[in-house]
Formats: structure tokens, sequence, C-alpha cells
């Protein structure tokens, strides 16, 4: 699956030619009790560099379809963490969030829980990205509200998961695909720095920040916001068990 994913990112807008990386010339810093979020910087720089690795073609890397898989696997990255945690604590896998079943059977989560690191608090993927967005030129961000309320409305339908984006600018793939396919690679790596559950969603928060800040001399930040919002929205749903 992943040869054939990986064959579909090359895009008109190939708008990353290049990675940041440790072995140029920094070294990434390691966890410290002066930086609680030293472990979720080194998790969101080792998540950037093996996506890069994994979707650069010779025209460099997709900035559309990048930005599509990070916003993925951030919003999942926040129902994990409550699963994480829940268990942790000896509590039910589901015990923080609220499951919606449709009429074919299929289940979905919502929940307080659930939008907090989504797009509540201060360090919930939102406002991280949204943060990034800004200092690379967004003056405009998208409706946050607006796109929580889309992905109600359409939950269990073929428009669930299909993200609404600007002409001109079209993903590689779905989301739920770059979540099945990166999800069960890149958790245990984001694991070896984020031992915590709740600095998951921070460290692919922050990859989202790299991502943004690459592209923003060839992609509109608001454009990139928009990407990154309207796939970890309905991503943060989804039960992937069954997906």
């Amino acid at each position: 699956m992943l040869k054939k994913l990986f064959g579909m990112l090359a895009g008109a807008n190939a708008g990353l030619a290049a990675a940041p990386s440790a072995a140029q010339g920094s070294t990434p810093a390691q966890p410290t009790q002066a930086d609680p979020l030293a472990g979720a910087k080194l998790g969101a720089q080792v998540v950037f560099e093996q996506l890069i690795r994994a979707m650069k073609n010779d025209k460099g890397v997709h900035a559309e379809s990048l930005l599509c898989a990070l916003g993925a696997l951030a919003g999942y990255a926040c129902q994990a963490s409550l699963r994480a945690d829940a268990l942790a604590k000896g509590l039910p896998e589901q015990a923080y969030l609220t499951e919606i079943g449709t009429r074919d059977g299929k289940k979905f989560f919502f929940g307080d829980a659930l939008n907090k690191p989504l797009a509540e608090s201060n360090l919930s993927v939102w406002n991280i990205a949204a943060g990034a967005a800004r200092q690379a030129g967004c003056a405009t961000p998208p409706d946050l509200a607006e796109i929580f309320k889309h992905t109600s409305q359409v939950v269990g339908g073929p428009q669930f998961g299909v993200p609404r984006l600007p002409a001109g600018h079209p993903t590689g793939d779905l989301p739920i695909n770059y979540v099945r396919a990166f999800w069960p690679a890149l958790l245990p790596e984001v694991r070896k720095s984020c031992a915590a559950p709740d600095l998951w969603p921070v460290a692919f928060a922050l990859a989202i920040v790299h991502a943004i800040t690459l592209a923003r001399s060839t992609l509109d930040p608001c454009v990139a916001l928009t990407i990154v919002m309207e796939s970890a929205v309905p991503m943060s749903k989804i039960d992937l068990g069954a997906a």
C-alpha cells in the first residue's frame, strides 16, 4: 500500500524541497526538567524527518499532501492519547470518549475531552498550528467552528473525512489513508521521546509548525492551516480499528 501511496504524492505544487535534519549541523535537545516540551519537540523532529523521507520524490515533497498527513495524524493522536491515558489509569479504554454509532454499524468518537487537545487547550493542535500560520503571514484563518459543524453533519456519510480545499491545492490521498499508513510506524517513535500520552498530539502539532514554516514561500499559510484542520478534525473521531 505504501508504494502506491507514495506514488500518488508527486504534484505540480511540490513546495518542500528539503527537510531540516539533526544530521545537518544540529543535534536535537533531549528532554529536560527545564523544558517540559523537549520530548514533544524531539518527537516532532523525528516525525517530520521520517515523513519527509517517506513522501519525497524527485520534485521534493508535495506540501499539501504532507500537511494533510500531519493534520490527520495530529487529529488521531488526540484520540489515541486519551485511550492510552485511560488504560494507564486502569480505566476502560474509551472512558474519556463518547461513542456515536451510525446506521451502517460504524463508530465515531466525540466529547469535551477529545476537543481539548484538538482545539481548546493552549497546546492544542489548533492553537499550535494557527500560531505558526499567523507567524507565517496568515491574516484570515479558517473558521474552526464551521469545520467542526461540517464534520458533525457529514459523519458516517461519503463526505466525512474529505477535506474541502481551495481550487488548485489537491492532496495526494485522503486523511484516513495517511493515518492507516503512517500511524503504526510513527507512534513507537513518538513514544520514545513522549512518555506522557498527552504530549503525543503536541509532537505532531509541532511537526505541523515545521511544515507550515518550510512551505510558507510557496503555499499560503491560511491554505496550509485549512488543510491541517480539515484533516485533523474528522480524523480525531475515527474508529481506526475498523477503518
